[in-house]
């Protein structure tokens, strides 16, 4: 697949790559601003950002007509959209998912990557499969009290905690069955680093980022890492160790973040599976669900 030819998929269609900057122009439109409630912000800087990570963007042509655009490569479709006046879009996905497969390694399965709610059922009837469902939640930020539990004290969180916390990380996650792939302990320390290294140096996100300590045990049981995204804060991770869940432990890290992030920023972010319980407590505290946005995958059948 040499990206920098146009292809030809079916029906006299072709794909055209485009410089990420270039495909933007009309992926932050016909992706972004259509489904921003989905993920309540999606600016034109970040579409920039997703573009140029996966670097496959192409322009779906029928002559000199652009009919759509997608993220495309062997083993991976994303961000599907059309440019009206066309509307087949069902068509078009079945066109691209079936040019995939040619190009796809068959050993491995074809990940189609954040599709909104609505269109779902579009991709299982061309025979994808659900891995995972996420919705994005948000809320206003403001002074509140954050209460924590007796037999527990905070802090911030310091680069020697690294390894703890990924080993909460992982022990929470196997315990939670929304949860259906855990990382390797390589991939969590990777995650907690990028905090430390990165975020750990904006004031506020520091601030709002607290361990949660055992005072019988010494032990981290409880952790909220914040990250900076689209210019509101964003929980990077929220767990609580299994052994100590139902004790407020989670209220209070949310509540602290919300109260810390108010010094700076109008809003504050998460995104959370949408089976994981702990979407109860996150409506609780005044954050709003949208739409669901699922990762699906598709057998890639031997030729």
């Amino acid at each position: 697949m040499n990206k920098h030819e146009p292809i030809e998929i079916e029906d006299g269609l072709r794909l055209v790559y485009k410089e990420p900057k270039v495909y933007t122009r009309y992926y932050s439109i016909y992706h972004g601003q259509k489904y921003a409630d989905s993920y309540f912000r999606r600016s034109p800087e970040t579409l920039v950002e997703v573009a140029t990570i996966f670097d496959c963007g192409y322009f779906i042509m029928e002559g000199e007509m652009i009919i759509g655009g997608v993220l495309l490569k062997p083993n991976f479709l994303s961000d599907l959209f059309v440019v009206p006046p066309f509307k087949d879009y069902e068509g078009l996905a079945s066109k691209l998912l079936n040019y995939v497969k040619k190009i796809s390694a068959t050993e491995e399965k074809i990940i189609v990557r954040e599709v909104v709610e609505e269109l779902v059922a579009t991709y299982e009837q061309l025979g994808c499969k659900i891995h995972e469902v996420n919705v994005w939640m948000i809320r206003p930020t403001e002074p509140m009290m954050a209460i924590l539990p007796e037999g527990y004290s905070s802090r911030a969180v310091a680069s020697e905690d690294a390894n703890d916390i990924a080993c909460l990380l992982m022990k929470a996650y196997r315990a939670n069955p929304a949860y259906k792939q855990i990382g390797t302990k390589e991939d969590y320390l990777l995650h907690v680093n990028e905090f430390i290294d990165v975020h750990k140096h904006n004031k506020i996100m520091d601030e709002c980022s607290k361990v949660v300590i055992d005072t019988h045990s010494n032990n981290i049981v409880g952790v909220c890492l914040h990250m900076e995204f689209e210019d509101y804060p964003l929980i990077m991770s929220l767990v609580v160790d299994p052994d100590h869940q139902q004790r407020g432990i989670g209220r209070y890290l949310l509540t602290h973040s919300i109260h810390s992030s108010s010094v700076g920023y109008p809003a504050t972010r998460l995104s959370v599976i949408r089976d994981n319980t702990a979407i109860k407590l996150y409506e609780d505290l005044g954050f709003l669900k949208s739409k669901s946005i699922s990762d699906l995958y598709l057998a890639c059948e031997r030729k």
